[in-house]
């Protein structure tokens, strides 16, 4: 099958290959179960189709999340895959466990975004990086407007 690169919407990839909505559906279906193809939008917005000859393998790892919330933009020195649920409380203590200064920088701005501390001290106690966290959070307190932490989790 002859697939034609570029980002479509399902209503184009249907009037460009001559079929129906539905079969258009379907096989757009199949071609992302391949991995030739990336989805971005939906909900309120239309959903776009980026279609590649090669197959293409999405990342939503610990850089598209520091880059995403961070000022401090990082380029990558490893791939970062991730099966399931990837958040910031992950990011956090993947950033921790990196450790090297402009990645620990970055990572002070995700303490603006984290909404399950539990989550964040669990991973923590799993790592054994409870203090790393609690000494992070301090710094980026002084640094960056940050919300409280809940007084359970201080030492």
């Amino acid at each position: 099958m002859e697939l034609k690169e570029g980002k479509f919407t399902i209503e184009t990839f249907a009037k460009e290959r001559g079929i129906s909505i539905q079969s258009a559906i379907n096989l757009l279906s199949k071609l992302k179960k391949q991995g030739f193809v990336l989805v971005s939008g939906g909900g309120k917005q239309k959903r776009i189709y980026t279609i590649a000859n090669t197959k293409q393998e999405q990342t939503n790892g610990f850089y598209d999340i520091i880059n995403k919330y961070s000022p401090e933009k990082l380029n990558s020195s490893f791939k970062h895959y991730t099966h399931g649920n990837y958040t910031v409380e992950h990011a956090i203590i993947d950033g921790i466990r990196i450790g090297d200064y402009r990645t620990l920088q970055a990572t002070k701005h995700l303490f603006r975004h984290v909404k399950n501390w539990k989550r964040l001290f669990d991973l923590a106690k799993s790592k054994n990086l409870t203090r790393e966290v609690l000494e992070l959070y301090e710094e980026a307190r002084h640094e960056i407007k940050c919300r409280k932490m809940p007084k359970r989790y201080k030492l």
